[in-house]
């Protein structure tokens, strides 16, 4: 049983070296090999705002034909309501604005519906800034008093220039500069998870580029729809926006590899 925005882990025991392959929301994704030799472990997630409901994890070994079906409970979540208040060309767009933020989301969108890869990503993640939270998520959001689309991710504090690292291994699958997300890098970590991370100052990599888990992707800024230097922090499992906390915090129970 999960919630709203929350993340399962499946660990696997398997006769070979065979990976299982593992269909959630109709989406399949490859697991990664645990320490020993026929276990494997991964993620699946559940939606901010997926239906509640009883929905199948269903676990496939194709050499062997072997099938099985999980049903998951995911139940709703209240994450409660922010109110900000941003100079009104941040929010109430122009013409030519609109158009741009349209062909941007088109542009983000694609990079995040990628087919999953096999996983890069090994051992626990890590934080990408040491910063505490100051914006959570999954809260709707209310903007010069109109309500817009809640928050996908978590702001975390920190000053300018702080460097903001990978939270694993992965490949640099976006970068550039959007006008909500102000400069951006998307990395993906393979097993159908990705990471973002927003409103840099810097980006110090280069679309398509291999990373290594806690290497610096760029500096802690303001740019793009931002009121002050922070890191917009956003995780997606088979497209699935995930609260990062609830994440980060299964991640501290498993072994480093």
């Amino acid at each position: 049983m999960i919630d709203q925005g929350d993340v399962g882990f499946l660990k696997i025991h398997t006769a070979g070296d065979e990976s299982p392959e593992i269909q959630w929301m109709n989406r399949e994704f490859l697991m990664a090999p645990d320490r020993s030799r026929g276990t494997w472990i991964g993620f699946f997630g559940a939606d901010l705002k997926l239906l509640p409901g009883a929905y199948p994890v269903v676990v496939k070994i194709p050499s062997t034909g072997f099938r099985r079906q999980i049903d998951v409970t995911v139940r709703s979540k209240d994450y409660g309501v922010r109110r900000l208040t941003l100079p009104k060309e941040l929010v109430d767009l122009d013409a030519i604005t609109l158009e741009r933020v349209k062909r941007e989301a088109a542009i983000m969108k694609q990079a995040l519906e990628e087919r999953a890869t096999v996983p890069h990503w090994t051992g626990p993640f890590v934080k990408p800034v040491s910063g505490e939270v100051i914006g959570p998520f999954g809260q709707a959001s209310i903007i010069n008093g109109m309500p817009r689309s809640p928050h996908s991710g978590v702001d975390l504090k920190g000053e300018r220039g702080t460097p903001v690292v990978a939270i694993n291994n992965g490949r640099v699958v976006l970068t550039g500069e959007h006008f909500f997300s102000g400069l951006f890098a998307v990395v993906d970590h393979g097993g159908a998870i990705q990471s973002m991370y927003f409103h840099l100052d810097k980006i110090l990599v280069h679309q398509a580029e291999q990373v290594t888990k806690g290497q610096t992707l760029g500096l802690m800024g303001a740019t793009g729809r931002a009121t002050g230097p922070h890191l917009h922090f956003g995780i997606r499992i088979n497209g699935a926006r995930i609260d990062p906390v609830p994440f980060m915090k299964l991640n501290e129970s498993m072994e480093p590899r």
